[in-house]
């Protein structure tokens, strides 16, 4: 009986030790994450819309419109004088001074289309750099509207449209992919300690788990301990504990990376979570790529 109890003790001290039961799994990581969401998703929500500044054309058009009208009435005036006919008298002032009134015409005539041509050049640049202005806030619209659903879980299938419709070219096919949404990340935070239990019990089960040995090890068995501290090794309790301590913070990619380095058997045992993360992590890669390339233009 003594010695029962002995074993029964030390049980309940590992067990409390190794925090079996994942009591005293570090929580802050998780608030922490979910405090700067919620502040980020407000923020988005309460950003208001891209102002994208309109030349105003109408000065443009009303110049345009002024000037071919004083153009016709040259070109009338140029007309009725070429239909005239030539003046007749002694001398040659006054045919000298009909054919200067038509000279000065003329080069009145070729000026105002000038002025005419240019002003069309720049009303169509305006147009057109109003035109850009509207697809690059649109575009920005767009990402703000696929960060914020990142943060949710919720869909973006509008977002990526628009940015289509925007004229972006070369939309990573993540966004397309995932467009109906990715896992949240406070759902990956909380069922990951499931899931590395598991598949830590499957490296236990195959071997390969070099740490265990002895009665340590038969215990770590018996009641699925593990470490739920970030800790050096290349054993699989120790890469979970550091796939753990990243995806806390918010570091997903980063705990792919760390558990791509599992045995196979012990991968495929967290297939689900390894499918959602991917998927999360491939859209979050593709956010940032996209926003680069609208920044840098």
């Amino acid at each position: 009986m003594v010695f029962g109890g002995v074993i029964a003790g030390g049980l309940g001290f590992l067990a409390a030790e190794m925090n079996v039961f994942n009591t005293r799994a570090d929580l802050d990581g998780i608030d922490r994450t979910l405090s700067a969401q919620a502040d980020r998703i407000a923020t988005l929500e309460n950003a208001e819309a891209p102002v994208v500044e309109t030349p105003e054309l109408q000065d443009v058009q009303s110049s345009i419109a002024a000037l071919s009208d004083t153009v016709s009435l040259i070109e009338a005036r140029l007309k009725e004088l070429e239909n005239r006919p030539a003046p007749s008298g002694e001398g040659s002032g006054v045919s000298a001074e009909y054919a200067e009134v038509l000279e000065t015409l003329q080069a009145s005539v070729e000026e105002q289309k000038s002025e005419i041509s240019r002003l069309l050049e720049n009303a169509l640049s305006v147009e057109e750099a109003t035109a850009n202005a509207a697809r690059a806030a649109q575009a920005q619209q767009a990402l703000t509207a696929i960060t914020a659903a990142l943060g949710t879980g919720a869909g973006f299938e509008t977002a990526v449209q628009d940015l289509t419709d925007s004229g972006v070219e070369n939309i990573p096919a993540a966004l397309n992919e995932n467009a109906d949404g990715v896992a949240h990340l406070l759902s990956l935070q909380t069922t990951f300690p499931d899931t590395a239990r598991a598949a830590l019990s499957v490296a236990r089960a195959s071997g390969g788990d070099d740490t265990a040995g002895g009665v340590g090890a038969f215990l770590k068995r018996q009641l699925g301990a593990r470490s739920v501290a970030p800790r050096e090794g290349d054993d699989p309790d120790a890469v979970l504990s550091r796939a753990e301590a990243a995806v806390r913070e918010g570091r997903v990619a980063d705990a792919l990376t760390e558990i791509e380095t599992l045995p196979a058997p012990v991968q495929d045992a967290m297939a689900e979570w390894l499918a959602a993360a991917r998927a999360r992590a491939a859209t979050e890669a593709a956010v940032q790529d996209l926003s680069q390339r609208l920044t840098a233009n």
